[in-house]
């Protein structure tokens, strides 16, 4: 099994979860976007390491792991965005998205990720490593954000 192809798996697995927790709707739960995301980044894998000749039973690991949490993170990032863009008193209402900017700017980042992990492939360990720590994180800040009430109980 070469490293090269593992690496150039999980950046288009990446990539494929970007782009679907990017453009899924802000109310869409977290499962949601990986429900959508998961597929992409199993068959990207899958056809990366078949196109290279070696075995495809990689790319369900790697395919689940990388689209699941890209699609994770670019979802939290894009669905905050939104509620930044509508304000913090409402929440995010089924009719109105997120901003076309943000958007745009993870896809576009999306693409430059699948683009470099063809052509440098281990860029992809160090997407993988940057997405784990924005999830990372995003979790602690928000566990922060609701410590106080925790000590009222």
């Amino acid at each position: 099994m070469d490293f090269l192809e593992i690496c150039q798996a999980l950046g288009l697995a990446l990539a494929a979860g970007l782009i679907i927790g990017a453009v899924v709707p802000p109310v869409m739960p977290a499962w949601g976007a990986i429900a959508g995301a998961v597929p992409l980044g199993i068959v990207a894998c899958a056809l990366t390491l078949d196109g290279a000749g070696e075995p495809v039973w990689p790319a369900l690991p790697i395919g689940l792991a990388g689209a699941a949490l890209a699609a994770v993170v670019s979802r939290d990032v894009t669905s905050g965005a939104a509620r930044r863009a509508q304000g913090y008193a409402t929440p995010v209402r089924a009719g109105e998205g997120t901003p076309a900017g943000v958007t745009t700017i993870v896809v576009l980042a999306a693409v430059v990720l699948a683009a470099l992990s063809l052509l440098v492939p281990p860029v992809s360990l160090a997407a993988a490593a940057a997405l784990a720590w924005i999830w990372l994180n995003r979790r602690r800040r928000e566990q922060q954000k609701h410590e106080g009430l925790r000590v009222l109980r």
